[in-house]
């Protein structure tokens, strides 16, 4: 493993939008097509390790479903709200509505992610 890849980097994934608490309402709440909310932490390795799966998966489904993330921390009444306590913590939305099972904590794998934004296009 050479130094550029020792650390794993946040991905810039034009697919993946950051959101703040109070867009909650607007880009999930009430979104046309479903959406992947993402509550993770900036300095956990697991959210470090999800991101790039996160990314990849987003960008194959762009279009079709909404990947969004917003800092679990910053948005902490959003968090208590959603009964979400650790990062990262993925949630799923139809229609405004909680969808199908959350997956978090460190072993999210893509497979696994894939699978349940397919489920959640059917």
């Amino acid at each position: 493993m050479n130094a550029e890849n020792e650390k794993p980097q946040e991905p810039v994934v034009e697919a993946v939008k950051e959101i703040a608490e109070a867009e909650y309402e607007t880009a999930v709440l009430k979104a046309t097509q479903p959406v992947v909310l993402d509550f993770y932490a900036a300095d956990s390795e697991p959210c470090k390790t999800l991101a790039p799966r996160f990314g990849a998966v987003a960008e194959k489904f762009a279009g079709k479903v909404t990947f969004l993330r917003t800092l679990r921390l910053k948005s902490a009444a959003l968090s208590e709200k959603l009964g979400v306590t650790e990062s990262p913590t993925l949630v799923f939305f139809k229609g405004g509505k909680e969808f199908g099972e959350r997956l978090k904590g460190q072993a999210i794998a893509r497979t696994a992610l894939k699978a349940q934004v397919e489920a959640i296009l059917k």
